[in-house]
């Protein structure tokens, strides 16, 4: 082949120019040297005063050098680890990864099929289906645990996932002493918090207030992570024409203030510590005031965050996919999931959320992941693109066989038939052989598989004594909470 050839390898998803991400950038500085944003932490406030920022009470004007200086410092990659300190998830460039959501209330029952409220078994149901699935990367907690005390429900959560699965695991919890607690337990199962941080398997997740707004308990968040260095993924959560700008432009530009500003702050704490950008905008639907987890706007929106994060900043990014607004696991669910992987794949999100997530983030369901899985399969190779080389191109093969010859007994077949991709789940079968095993359709397939997973898998257990060590944390953490709650009466 000749020399210095331009290859694309892969196909690649764009919706803005440079020239477009200037402007999203301007405007969020403008943004946040004109119009500002709340924050109600102390500390953030103090630090901010420090560096050079304007602070008003709660209202702080940040000038574009602070913004400059923590672009400076910040990671442009961060890695994950599994539960045994392998380290396995390379947060950096277009490299993309795939997990679930955290937080639903409810769940679909894999074996009566009731929406019902759901538990720390169906947490541990979760981690043990995406400890088994292939294309599942990472895991978050996709249900709410009730307690007496909510950060005691957290505590729970991470317990589930982490005692059933050795992937990645990505939490959502209170505030500040939520986030000690469970990094102390991550800190327990890794070793020690110098082993923890060497080969982190933990991330916490926290979120903005939209419009311009850091509440105290967020802020708590980003701040422990930034002195722990553990990863934080601090995000916003916008709804276009209600919480932001119903222009998308417009909903950028307030997203990009929100995240820089917050940026800031965990880089004044910690210079350097791991931090990733990005977040969920939706349009709000206004014949029904709903969070449309389908909508195409939110995936859009989705990929213009991913490539200001990705291509403009060179920071990490949590995208969202494998989402649906519809009620159970049926067509609506397996579009909408589809085509918001394809899109997140395509635009190179690195951390890619939400898999699982139906009815807009209040119900999950095992199906949705189950089906994701085989999905994820499927994209990861049209975004894999085409290979150029002797062995691809194969002239020698083409000219062997010959006009009117044929490929399926020659050896370059042989070596690699095995590229053509193979579903597990999707059928290819004839219509007769598929009416001989059993007319089942893709959803009676999923549904099996779920099933199967649970009662036939079992994934490495936890260490006895880290479980022990676990129980103890839990019991300690649950008795600190009630002492909490108690002087607050």
């Amino acid at each position: 082949m000749k020399s210095n050839i331009c290859i694309q390898n892969a196909p690649m998803l764009r919706y803005l120019t440079k020239d477009q991400m200037d402007e999203i950038h301007y405007a969020g500085l403008e943004i946040l040297e004109r119009t500002g944003v709340q924050v109600y932490h102390e500390e953030s406030l103090d630090l901010l005063k420090s560096a050079g920022a304007i602070v008003e009470g709660t209202l702080v004007r940040i000038p574009e050098f602070l913004v400059k200086k923590a672009l400076v410092t910040v990671p442009s990659r961060v890695i994950l680890a599994d539960r045994e300190g392998k380290r396995c998830m390379f947060l950096e460039g277009r490299r993309s990864y795939f997990g679930t959501g955290s937080c639903c209330p409810y769940t679909i029952d894999p074996y009566t099929g009731e929406r019902r409220l759901a538990t720390k078994n169906d947490v541990a149901n979760m981690a043990k289906i995406c400890d088994y699935l292939p294309n599942i990367d990472f895991l978050m907690s996709t249900n709410l645990v009730r307690d007496t005390y909510p950060e005691i429900g957290y505590i729970h959560e991470f317990d589930a996932m982490v005692r059933n699965s050795t992937k990645p695991v990505i939490v959502s919890l209170q505030d500040g002493q939520n986030t000690r607690d469970i990094i102390e337990m991550a800190e327990t199962v890794a070793g020690g918090p110098d082993k923890l941080r060497k080969n982190c398997f933990l991330a916490v997740y926290s979120e903005t207030t939209a419009p311009l707004r850091h509440s105290k308990d967020a802020l708590e968040k980003v701040m422990v992570c930034a002195e722990k260095w553990v990863p934080i993924i601090h995000t916003v959560g916008q709804m276009a024409g209600a919480t932001s700008p119903v222009t998308m432009a417009g909903a950028l530009a307030q997203a990009n203030a929100e995240l820089l500003s917050v940026l800031v702050i965990h880089q004044l704490k910690q210079p350097g510590a791991p931090f990733l950008y990005g977040g969920t905008i939706t349009p709000i639907d206004m014949r029904t005031m709903a969070h449309p987890y389908g909508a195409p706007e939110f995936h859009v929106f989705s990929a213009c965050l991913t490539e200001l994060g990705v291509d403009y900043y060179k920071i990490p990014v949590f995208s969202t996919g494998g989402c649906s607004y519809a009620k159970t696991f049926d067509q609506q669910a397996a579009a909408e999931a589809t085509y918001s992987l394809l899109l997140s794949a395509l635009s190179g999100g690195n951390l890619i959320h939400d898999i699982g997530f139906i009815d807009s983030g209040l119900t999950s369901s095992l199906a949705e992941i189950v089906f994701s899985n085989e999905v994820i399969e499927m994209i990861k190779y049209v975004v894999r693109g085409i290979s150029y080389g002797d062995e691809e191109i194969a002239l020698d093969v083409i000219d062997r066989v010959g006009p009117g010859g044929h490929y399926l007994g020659d050896e370059h077949t042989l070596n690699n038939f095995k590229r053509i991709y193979s579903p597990q789940l999707f059928t290819r079968e004839s219509y007769a052989s598929w009416v001989n095993n059993g007319s089942k359709n893709l959803g009676e397939k999923v549904d099996e598989k779920v099933k199967n997973i649970l009662e036939t898998y079992t994934p490495k257990p936890l260490d006895a004594e880290i479980c022990k060590a676990l129980d103890s944390l839990i019991d300690r953490f649950t008795r600190e909470a009630a002492e909490r709650n108690k002087a607050k009466v």
